[in-house]
C-alpha cells in the first residue's frame, strides 16, 4: 500500500513557544491565549463510566468452542487512552459435558499474559447452561489489552486424548465483559491525535459530534466531510457516525470547524493568524476535549483540515499553524489502501495486521488473511489467481495424517498431507476467483456480495497428528507452523470489467466511486440550502467512503446547488435528499429505474421527462405509461437507493439516495452502515421501508471497464452456444473452399507442365 504523497509545513505552538526548528520561517514568540485555560482547576469530579463488551465486539460473534485441541481463545479488550479501569467483571454463559473430572478441570483467564482468575468446573452444573462470574484485576487492563480464555480439561484415563469429545467447553455469544472506568485528564497535545476523538483501542462504533459554521458554504461543508472521511478511515470496521450540533458538546469529545464563531476559552478572532489547529479542554470538565479547526476564511479552514488529515502524525503541542499544504500527485485508479493491489504480485506481509498473524500451533491451528478486492475484477472459465505459497512447520518423523488445508470464504481450495522432514518443500497453488462468471447473465446481479469482490477470508488450517505410540500419543505436542509472509498472490492478469448498475458493489465498497481513493472523480450533490438531516447524511456517507478506501476524500467535489448538471460533467455523482428537495432531476435528460413520491410509486423504466415530473413534484398526478410495470398510490413512508448510468457521460455512475420524507431518507442512508442491511442491497433499486429491504434489477444496464477482444468473443460464444456450431460450419466451408482452390491451382500447374 503506498503512502499518501503530500507535504505539509507546520508551525507548532506549545505553550508560548513556536516549534519546530525546520519551519520555513521562525515567528517571534507570542502569547498563547489558550494555554492558561488548561491550568484552571476543575469544579466537578470525573464520573464513572460503565461499558459492556459482548463476545461479538471482542471478535467472536458466534461464541467460543474450546476443546482439548483448541484450548484457548484471545479476545480484544482494549481500554481507551483517556480511561482508567477501576473494576472489571467477566460473565460467561457456559456449557460443558458431565464426563470430565471437574475437580481437576479449570478455566484460566489471562490479561496480557498475566493470570487474573481461575475457575474450577463443577459436577453439579455439568450439562446445564449456566453463568460464570469472574472478577478480573483492573490493574492489568490497559492499552491494547488481550484477554485469553484457556480451557484445561481432563477425564479418568491413563492418557488424555485431546481430540476426545468429552473435552468440550462452550461459551455462548451473549457472554459479556463489563468494565467500570473513570476518565483521565489527558494533556492538551496534538501529538495524541487521532486520540481521544478516535481511539484505536476502543472497538465500539465511533460516534462523533461536529460543529460547522452557521453560514454554510460548499467549501466549509466539504471541509467537514473530509474530516468525517478521515475519521471513517481511522474507524474502519468499527464504523463512524456523525451528528451536527450548534455548540461544542459539554458531555463528550467534539470537533469544531470554525471561522471565528466558536473559539477556545480566552481566544478571540484576532488570535486566528491563519489555518490553525487547537486542542482544548472544558474548564469545568478537563477530561472532555475539543479539537478546533480554525481559519479566517473558508479557504483557510480547508487548508487547516488538509493539515489535520494528511500529516496529522507530525503535529505536537496545543496549537499548530498550518503554513502550507500540498495534496500531492493525483492518485492512480484502484490504489486504495483497503484494496489488495491488483497490478502486481502482492506479498502476504502487506496484508497482515501484526507480525505473528500467520503463525499457528497445536492449540491454535488456524490463521487467516482478509482480502478486499475491487468488485469489478473479472475471471473467466477456469482462469486462476496464482498463489506462491511458502510455509514452515514441525515436520513429522514419517508420513501420517498431518495436513494443511487452504480455504477461501469457508470453501475448501486444496488440502494435502505435510511431508516428513526428509521431504519438506513448498507448494504452488492456484485459487479460482469467486463469482465473476455470473456476470454473463442477469441473474448474476443477485449473487452474494463476497462473490463479486467484497471482503474475503483466505484461511490456512494446520492439523498436526501426534507422534509416538498411540497409548499415550495424546500428550501435548510442541508442533508449530507458519505461513511465510513472503508468499504471494497475483491478481494482475484479471481485467476490470463488470455490468452496471450494481448496488451490491456500491453498498459493500463504494464502487465505482472508490476507484479513485481520494474521490477525485466523484461529485456529491446536495440541495442549495441543505437541511441538518441532509448534512448529516453527507457526513455519514463521507465516513463510509473513508471506511471503504482507508483514505480521507480530499478531492471530493461537493456541490450545493439546485442545478448542478453543468458542474458534474464527466464525473460519477451521488445525489442526497428527500424527493421533493432534488428538483433539478426533473429538468435532466435521464431515465431512472424507479419513480417515487409521497403518494405514488412506479417500477420500470419510463421516459424520463414524463415520469420525473411525478418523482420530484408530489402534487402533480402521474399518468400511467405502458412501459411502466406498476403505478401504486399510497401515503406510506419509503426510502430508496437508485443506481443508473449518468445522463451526462457514458460509463459513469449516477446514484440517488432519497426518501418520501426525512425519516425514510435517513433510514436509506443508515442502511449503508448496517451489515445486515448491506447484504440485502443489490441490483439497481433498493426500497427501504422500516426493517424491510427489497431489491430489484430494473432499467438499462451498462458496462464499466473493458475486456480483451478474444475474451469478448469467448463470452459471446458462451452466451450463444449455437454460434460455435455455426462458426465451425462456416470455418469448415471456408477451409474447404481454400483447399479446393489450392488443389485446383496445383492440378492446373501440373497439366501445364506436361
Amino acid at each position: 500500500m503506498r503512502s499518501f504523497s503530500a507535504h505539509l509545513l507546520l508551525a507548532v505552538v506549545f505553550g508560548a513557544h513556536w516549534l519546530p526548528a525546520h519551519a520555513q520561517s521562525q515567528p517571534e514568540p507570542v502569547e498563547d491565549p489558550v494555554a492558561g485555560a488548561a491550568e484552571i482547576s476543575p469544579t466537578q469530579q470525573p464520573p464513572e463510566k460503565t461499558r459492556t463488551l459482548t463476545l461479538a465486539t471482542m471478535g467472536q460473534p458466534n461464541g467460543v468452542k474450546l476443546s482439548g485441541i483448541s484450548r484457548f481463545v484471545d479476545l480484544n479488550a482494549g481500554v481507551r487512552l483517556d480511561e482508567l479501569v477501576t473494576k472489571a467483571t467477566l460473565e460467561l454463559k457456559v456449557l460443558y459435558p458431565p464426563g470430565m473430572r471437574h475437580d481437576q478441570s479449570f478455566l484460566r483467564v489471562y490479561i496480557n499474559d498475566q493470570l487474573s482468575n481461575i475457575h474450577q468446573l463443577s459436577d453439579s452444573r455439568a450439562g446445564v447452561t449456566h453463568t460464570v462470574r469472574l472478577d478480573l484485576d483492573p490493574v492489568l487492563l490497559s492499552d491494547f489489552a488481550n484477554l485469553r480464555l484457556e480451557f484445561d480439561g481432563t477425564y479418568d484415563a491413563l492418557c488424555v486424548a485431546p481430540e476426545n469429545p468429552t473435552l468440550r467447553f462452550d461459551i455462548r455469544p451473549d457472554s459479556t465483559l463489563t468494565i467500570v472506568s473513570t476518565p483521565l485528564n489527558l494533556v492538551n497535545d496534538l501529538a495524541l491525535l487521532p486520540a481521544p476523538f478516535f481511539d484505536p483501542r476502543d472497538n465500539s462504533k465511533l460516534r462523533m459530534p461536529l460543529v460547522i459554521p452557521s453560514q454554510r458554504t460548499a467549501a466549509n461543508v466539504k471541509a467537514a466531510g473530509v474530516v468525517a472521511s478521515w475519521l471513517g478511515a481511522q474507524a474502519f470496521y468499527r464504523q463512524a457516525e456523525f451528528d451536527l450540533i450548534e455548540q461544542p458538546a459539554d458531555n463528550r469529545h467534539s470537533i469544531v470547524l470554525s471561522t471565528g464563531e466558536h473559539l477556545p476559552v480566552g481566544m478571540t478572532r484576532e488570535d486566528i493568524t491563519g489555518p490553525m489547529l487547537v486542542i482544548d479542554s472544558l474548564v469545568e470538565k478537563p477530561w472532555i476535549k475539543q479539537l478546533y479547526v480554525l481559519g479566517r476564511t473558508d479557504d483557510e479552514l480547508q487548508q487547516a483540515v488538509y493539515g489535520l488529515v494528511i500529516e496529522g502524525q507530525v503535529l505536537s503541542g496545543q496549537k499548530a499553524l498550518v503554513k502550507s499544504v500540498n495534496l500531492g500527485a493525483p492518485r492512480k485508479p484502484y490504489d486504495a489502501p483497503r484494496y489488495v493491489p491488483t497490478d502486481r504480485p502482492v506479498r502476504f506481509a502487506e496484508l497482515i495486521d501484526f507480525p505473528t498473524q500467520l503463525e499457528v500451533s497445536s492449540n491454535k491451528p488456524r490463521t487467516n488473511i482478509s482480502l478486499r478486492l475491487p468488485p469489478d475484477l473479472f475471471s473467466w472459465a477456469g482462469r486462476n489467481i496464482p498463489m506462491d505459497l511458502k510455509y514452515r512447520y514441525t515436520a513429522p518423523s514419517r508420513w501420517n495424517d498431518s495436513t494443511l488445508s487452504i480455504e477461501i470464504n469457508s470453501g475448501l481450495i486444496q488440502s494435502f498431507r505435510l511431508p516428513p522432514r526428509t521431504e519438506q518443500g513448498q507448494n504452488r497453488l492456484g485459487i479460482g476467483l469467486l463469482g465473476q462468471s455470473e456476470l454473463s447473465n442477469e441473474e448474476a446481479l443477485q449473487i452474494p456480495a463476497f462473490r463479486v469482490g467484497g471482503t474475503n477470508e483466505l484461511a490456512f488450517r494446520f492439523a498436526f497428528m501426534p507422534e509416538g505410540e498411540r497409548n499415550c500419543a495424546g500428550v501435548d505436542q510442541p508442533a508449530r507452523g507458519a505461513i511465510d509472509p513472503e508468499s504471494t498472490l497475483d491478481f494482475s492478469d484479471l481485467p476490470h470489467y463488470t455490468q452496471m448498475p450494481n448496488l451490491t458493489a456500491f453498498a459493500n465498497g463504494g464502487y465505482p466511486f472508490s476507484i479513485m481513493a481520494d474521490l477525485a472523480d466523484t461529485a456529491v450533490v446536495l440541495p442549495a440550502q441543505p437541511t441538518v438531516v441532509e448534512l448529516r447524511a453527507y457526513m455519514n456517507l463521507m465516513g463510509l467512503f473513508g471506511q471503504w478506501t482507508g483514505l480521507p476524500g480530499n478531492r471530493v467535489n461537493l456541490m450545493m446547488s439546485d442545478d448542478p448538471a453543468s458542474s458534474i460533467g464527466s464525473m460519477h455523482w451521488i445525489a442526497l435528499g428527500t424527493s421533493d428537495r432534488l428538483g433539478w432531476l426533473n429538468a435532466s435528460n435521464m431515465s431512472l429505474p424507479m419513480v417515487l413520491n409521497e403518494t405514488e410509486r412506479s417500477m420500470g423504466l419510463p421516459p424520463a421527462m414524463q415520469w420525473l415530473m411525478g418523482l420530484w413534484q408530489p402534487e402533480q398526478r402521474v399518468a400511467p405509461d405502458e412501459t411502466a410495470r406498476a403505478l401504486i398510490q399510497t401515503a406510506g413512508s419509503l426510502g430508496a437507493i437508485l443506481g443508473f448510468e449518468s445522463h451526462l457521460q457514458k460509463q459513469k455512475a449516477g446514484i440517488v439516495i432519497t426518501g418520501t420524507d426525512q425519516d425514510s431518507f435517513e433510514r436509506a442512508v443508515a442502511a449503508l452502515s448496517d451489515y445486515g442491511d448491506v447484504a440485502k442491497i443489490r441490483g439497481s433499486v433498493s426500497l427501504i421501508r422500516g426493517d424491510d429491504i427489497q431489491s430489484y434489477s430494473l432499467g438499462n444496464t451498462y458496462i464499466s471497464g473493458a475486456l480483451p477482444w478474444w475474451l469478448k468473443l469467448r463470452i459471446v460464444f458462451s452466451q450463444y452456444p449455437g454460434l460455435i456450431a455455426v462458426g465451425g460450419a462456416v470455418g469448415g466451408i471456408l477451409l474447404a473452399i481454400l483447399a479446393y482452390g489450392w488443389l485446383s491451382g496445383r492440378a492446373a500447374r501440373r497439366k501445364q507442365g506436361r
